[in-house]
């Protein structure tokens, strides 16, 4: 399990530097190239997590146990906010309907604004994975894909969706969030009860990661040098 955590990693890193080559080659979708540059912080944020696991398998480092460094919950629940707002961000650059995307920016607001106050006024910081973040997160993410899917059924996108990388990215990002919520729901409430299913847990985990970043490099790669029937630019309104 741990190798393939570190390929996780690695995937991180390489689905990052695809997503950055796809947006060299396609330098008008403004859209990618956020998106690739979150990977990138994705990979580094990865990295930083898996200091416990350095700390473990290191008999040299068990004195940091007692320290915050043995635990990356409050690596990760910063970046569960800023991973959220980034995927709702680019699936709402890819909506035409200016209300909806002045519905989605308020809604914006209030999630981190709601997300912020619970990681300061709760005990989950260093505890646990936030609920609130993942769960409220996961919700408007959800909303948001279904509405894209929406205006592409509604509109020409729908002759040209195999070019559109933003419908690879939906398909994973739906897979993996709508899979990963239920699972990090109960697994603050099995830590103990269940090492069982605390196990299969992070083994679906890291699979459904080796499984995004690999679809995500592969589809970067792949749409590169692929030609788009209509070309979509993004201007500062979105």
């Amino acid at each position: 399990m741990q190798h393939l955590t570190f390929l996780v990693i690695l995937l991180e890193g390489f689905a990052a530097i695809s997503g950055l080559y796809y947006y060299s080659k396609k330098p008008t979708d403004k859209a990618v190239g956020f998106f690739s540059y979150f990977l990138l912080l994705t990979y580094f944020v990865e990295a930083l997590a898996a200091i416990p696991k350095i700390i473990y398998w290191n008999e040299s480092l068990h004195f940091l146990k007692n320290t915050f460094l043995y635990n990356n919950f409050w690596i990760y629940n910063p970046y569960l906010i800023i991973s959220f707002l980034v995927y709702i961000l680019y699936f709402t650059w890819n909506i035409s309907n200016k209300k909806i995307k002045n519905i989605i920016h308020i809604s914006l607001i209030l999630y981190v604004i709601t997300c912020i106050l619970n990681l300061i006024f709760s005990d989950v910081f260093f505890e646990s994975h936030s609920i609130v973040t993942y769960i409220t997160g996961s919700f408007l993410l959800v909303v948001v894909i279904f509405y894209y899917y929406l205006e592409i059924l509604l509109s020409s996108k729908i002759l040209s969706i195999k070019r559109e990388i933003s419908f690879y990215i939906s398909f994973m990002a739906l897979l993996f969030f709508l899979t990963s919520t239920p699972i990090l729901i109960y697994y603050k409430y099995f830590t103990f009860q269940s090492p069982e299913f605390i196990k299969l847990s992070k083994s679906v985990l890291v699979g459904l990661s080796l499984l995004m970043y690999s679809f995500y490099s592969i589809a970067f790669l792949y749409l590169a040098n692929k030609k788009k029937s209509t070309s979509k630019i993004f201007t500062n309104d979105h």
